[in-house]
C-alpha cells in the first residue's frame, strides 16, 4: 500500500516522492521554487534562495504549493495535536463574527490569510478562532513588542491560558496552551523535528512585514494541521506575496475601509533657498541616493523648526486631539521630542523599537507621540490618535493613516510635509493619488504662505463635478 504513496503531509512540509514524478516535473519544481526578490534599482543582483528542501528520494515543498500541483496529500503523518479548552471572554462585533465565520468555512482547506486593515481587531479575532478550534497554538511574531502585545491580549480575552515562549535560548512549550515564538529564533536555531508536533494551529502575525527568506526557514520547521496568516496588506514590495501564500494559503477575507472616514489632508510644501539643501545626490548609476537625501532632510534645521511650528499650531488649535509624528530617522525624532519637551506646549513620548512595554504604555497617554514608520506600521496600538504628521516623506502610508481612523470623536487630520526635490515630489504624487482614491479632502499651501493660512483646495470629494461643455465648431 505504501508503494502507491506519491505525497504526504509531514513534519517537514508537503512531501513528494521523486520516483513517482517525471524528471521534467522535478526540474520544474526546482526552477519554480528558486525565488528571487524584486529590489528596484539595486546595483547588486538580488540573491536567490530555495523555497523547497530535497533529499535523495523526496522533495519537501510548502503545503499549499504542493496541493496546487498534486492535490490533497495521499496521507497525513503529522500526528494528533494537543487539545486545549479556553473560554473566550469578550464580545465580537458583527463584522468580526463574519470574518471568523469565513475562516471556519474554509477549515477544510487547512486555513489561509485574513487581510484586515489596522484597528479592526485582528489579534482578538485570532484568539477567538484558536479558542473555537481548541488546539494548542503557536503564534509567530517578528518583533519583541508584538510578543508583549499578544501576551497582554491573551491575558485579557483568554484568562487562565498557559502562555509559553520560544525566544533565544528559551524554549518553554511543555504544558502550555499558546506559545509565542520569535521568528528570528525559529529561523536561526535547529530544533528537534518532534518539538512542534503538539501544535495544531500556527498563527503568523504581521506576515507582510516578514523577510521572505527568514520566513521560509521558519515555516519549514513548523507544520501544523491548520494555519492562519494575519496581515493588513499582502502587497509586498519585494514581489514575494506568492511565497507567503505557498505556506499560508490564499486570502480568505479581504477588507477595505468603507470610505466613510472624513479625513482632511493638509499638504504643506517646505521651501528653501539653500542651494546645498536643494541639491539631489546621485549614485554612480544616476539614481537618487534615497537614504542620503532622507538624512539631508532630517539634519536641515530650518525644516525641522518649521515642522515644530506646524505641530505647535495644530495642537494649540485643538488641545483635545492626540498627535502622532512619524519619521524614518531617529535623530530627527530625538530633536523633535526634546524640543517639544523643552518648550512645554504639550506632553510628549517616544514610541520606537527597543523600548520596554511599560515605557510604551506611558507614551500612549501623551498628547504627542513620536514614532518611527516601522513602529506605526507594525504594532503601534493607540486607539485615541486623531492626527498624523509625516515629518519625512514615504510612499506607502496606508497603515500609518489607519492608526488615526479608530476614534469617531474627531475628524482625522493628516499633515503631509512635501519636499521640493524631484524624488520626494514623485512620492507626494503617489500619496496624493492614494488620498483621492480614499476620498480624503486635500488642501495645500507652502511654507512661505503658511503664516497666512492661505490653503488652496486640491481635492474635495464632496464638490460637484463640473463637466466642461464641448464648444460647437462651425465647419462651414
Amino acid at each position: 500500500m505504501m508503494d502507491n504513496l506519491k505525497t504526504y503531509l509531514g513534519k517537514r512540509g508537503y512531501c513528494i516522492y521523486k520516483d513517482k514524478i517525471s524528471l521534467e516535473e522535478q526540474r520544474s519544481i526546482r526552477e519554480e521554487l528558486m525565488i528571487s526578490p524584486y529590489i528596484p534599482k539595486s546595483p547588486i543582483a538580488p540573491q536567490k534562495f530555495p523555497v523547497y528542501r530535497e533529499s535523495p528520494k523526496k522533495f519537501y515543498v510548502p503545503r499549499f504549493y504542493g496541493e496546487s500541483l498534486y492535490g490533497v496529500p495521499d496521507t497525513n503523518k503529522l500526528g494528533i495535536p494537543e487539545t486545549i479548552d479556553l473560554q473566550f471572554k469578550g464580545d465580537m462585533r458583527p463584522y468580526q463574527e463574519n470574518i471568523i465565520s469565513t475562516f471556519h468555512r474554509n477549515l477544510n482547506k487547512g486555513g489561509g490569510l485574513l487581510e484586515i486593515p489596522c484597528g479592526r481587531g485582528k489579534t482578538v479575532m485570532a484568539l477567538k478562532i484558536l479558542s473555537d478550534l481548541k488546539l494548542k497554538t503557536l503564534v509567530v511574531v517578528h518583533k519583541g513588542f508584538l510578543l508583549n502585545q499578544w501576551v497582554e491580549r491573551i491575558q485579557q480575552f483568554l484568562p487562565g491560558a498557559r502562555i509559553g515562549k520560544i525566544q533565544g535560548p528559551v524554549v518553554d512549550i511543555e504544558n502550555k496552551d499558546i506559545v509565542i515564538g520569535m521568528l528570528q529564533s525559529l529561523s536561526m536555531k535547529e530544533y528537534d523535528e518532534d518539538l512542534f508536533s503538539s501544535f495544531g494551529l500556527t498563527i503568523v502575525d504581521e506576515c507582510h512585514h516578514i523577510g521572505a527568506e527568514v520566513f521560509v526557514r521558519s515555516l519549514f520547521k513548523i507544520v501544523t494541521k491548520y494555519v492562519l496568516g494575519l496581515s493588513a496588506t499582502m502587497n509586498r514590495k519585494d514581489g514575494l506575496t506568492r511565497v507567503f501564500k505557498m505556506f499560508l494559503g490564499e486570502v480568505l477575507y479581504k477588507e477595505k475601509r468603507d470610505g466613510n472616514d472624513r479625513v482632511l489632508v493638509k499638504a504643506i510644501t517646505f521651501k528653501s533657498n539653500d542651494e546645498e539643501f536643494n541639491e539631489i545626490k546621485y549614485d554612480y548609476r544616476g539614481n537618487p541616493q534615497y537614504s542620503t537625501m532622507i538624512s539631508k532632510l532630517c539634519s536641515f534645521n530650518p525644516r525641522t523648526e518649521f515642522i515644530l511650528k506646524v505641530v505647535r499650531d495644530i495642537y494649540e488649535e485643538n488641545t483635545a486631539q492626540q498627535i502622532m509624528i512619524l519619521a524614518h530617522n531617529k535623530s530627527l525624532l530625538k530633536y523633535l521630542h526634546d524640543a517639544i519637551e523643552h518648550r512645554k506646549f504639550a506632553s510628549v513620548g517616544y514610541y520606537i523599537g527597543g523600548m520596554k512595554e511599560e515605557k510604551l504604555k506611558e507614551s500612549e497617554k501623551k498628547k504627542i507621540i513620536i514614532a518611527t514608520y516601522a513602529m506605526a506600521s507594525e504594532a503601534l496600538d493607540v486607539k485615541t490618535l486623531t492626527t498624523l504628521v509625516m515629518a519625512t516623506p514615504k510612499t506607502d502610508i496606508t497603515q500609518s493613516i489607519g492608526r488615526i481612523l479608530r476614534t469617531k470623536d474627531h475628524e482625522p487630520l493628516v499633515i503631509d510635509i512635501i519636499d521640493q526635490h524631484e524624488l520626494f515630489t514623485n512620492q507626494w504624487n503617489k500619496r496624493k493619488s492614494y488620498y483621492k482614491k480614499e476620498k480624503y479632502k486635500i488642501i495645500s499651501c507652502d511654507s512661505d504662505d503658511y503664516n497666512n493660512k492661505e490653503y488652496k483646495t486640491v481635492f474635495d470629494p464632496e464638490a460637484p463635478v463640473v463637466r466642461k461643455k464641448k464648444e460647437r465648431v462651425c465647419l462651414l
